[in-house]
């Protein structure tokens, strides 16, 4: 009989599509939702639903405080489900709702929480605010186990609390593939269409945001040969109009698309031949195995979680997100390893580790019971 598990989650994101599915196959499994979209950024959402295996509860949201939401009705879920498992997001007022709820009921059901936390985050005392860091101290000791998305961040949290789970935020390879696959057409007439069929084409994905460090990539990729070589940003935000100014004074070979996502953005991963992510703050970067997966390269900030993803000088190079004489070293180094490409079909796969080792794992480490 499988065991029973429980998921209380903000909402779910693209890029955690296969993780949240492979979880509902493998146990009797209920998930409640808080948000219909993410709240920092605005998702085609409907087709996102489309591609989940399970259909969603949603909670009620009681009150509304500034950028946050008191939610109700976890512990109607706990008594009628009765669940093996919880898994709740980080270290916050969910997770204490369910820790309550076992402690004044006498449950033994075992609490996990899906955090992602980065090791720079931890060790290196950046965490994103002051809050997080105090709810970790209170909370993190009352949990069963913690599922983490690096393996520094996770010997980390088994030094200091005695458990942990590696599982990186990364997507399976077979349904990247077809993806990628399904675009390739579109690639090749955005090649033509931007004249790219000579250059050696670098790329960021992600919110145009101050802490998204964008203006030390560009300060770096104008060091470079600029007809051979070309810089495209996609994504928006506060920051976009202040670069694009930038780009233009530097007289910078850099295309700014806006905002893209699946099919859109999928093109520009078939395209690119390295993907620059130089955040001085970043839990994972999605990104980075999104774009590992299409074939390209990946240049990324040693401060950013995905940076586990990286085997130096083999599919890409890590960098202080500080340092642009680093940055422009480590684009040209690669521009070097890079060919001319016809865009006639898809590049190889450039990730090392594999999902379906990383899941198999978790699920194994879900299912066992300690004594």
């Amino acid at each position: 009989m499988k065991k029973k598990l429980l998921i209380f989650h903000p909402t779910i994101a693209p890029y955690r599509i296969d993780f949240f599915n492979d979880l509902y196959r493998a146990f009797d499994t209920r998930v409640c939702l808080q948000y219909w979209n993410l709240r920092d950024q605005t998702f085609d959402y409907d087709k996102i639903y489309a591609q989940f295996a399970f259909k969603p509860h949603y909670l009620k949201e009681i009150v509304k405080l500034g950028q946050r939401s008191l939610w109700g009705g976890f512990w109607k879920h706990l008594d009628n489900f009765n669940p093996d498992i919880v898994l709740v997001s980080e270290f916050n007022m969910t997770a204490l709702m369910v820790l309550a709820h076992r402690f004044l009921k006498r449950k033994k059901y075992k609490v996990i929480s899906i955090c992602d936390d980065s090791y720079n985050m931890v060790a290196e005392n950046n965490d994103f605010s002051k809050l997080h860091r105090i709810a970790r101290r209170l909370i993190a000791p009352l949990l069963d186990n913690l599922i983490l998305v690096e393996p520094k961040v996770t010997q980390w949290y088994l030094e200091h609390y005695g458990k942990g789970i590696c599982c990186p935020i990364i997507k399976s390879e077979e349904k990247a593939l077809k993806e990628y696959e399904r675009v390739l057409p579109m690639s090749q007439e955005t090649v033509k269409k931007y004249g790219l069929e000579s250059k050696k084409v670098f790329l960021f994905v992600g919110r145009l945001v101050a802490l998204k460090n964008v203006e030390t990539i560009i300060s770096a990729f104008v060091r470079l040969n600029q007809k051979e070589n070309a810089f495209v940003v996609v994504g928006d935000g506060p920051e976009r109009k202040k670069l694009e100014k930038l780009a233009k004074s530097l007289d910078a070979n850099i295309l700014f698309t806006g905002r893209l996502e699946g099919e859109s953005l999928n093109v520009w991963y078939n395209i690119a031949d390295a993907i620059v992510l130089a955040s001085y703050q970043e839990a994972f970067g999605a990104v980075t195995n999104e774009a590992l997966l299409a074939g390209c390269y990946a240049l990324v900030s040693n401060k950013a979680g995905s940076s586990c993803l990286i085997e130096e000088g083999v599919n890409g190079y890590t960098f202080s997100p500080m340092n642009v004489e680093e940055l422009a070293e480590k684009m040209d180094k690669i521009s070097t390893l890079l060919y001319t490409k016809e865009n006639d079909g898809l590049k190889k796969n450039m990730m090392r580790v594999s999902y379906n080792d990383h899941i198999n794992n978790l699920l194994l480490e879900l299912n066992y019971n300690k004594s």
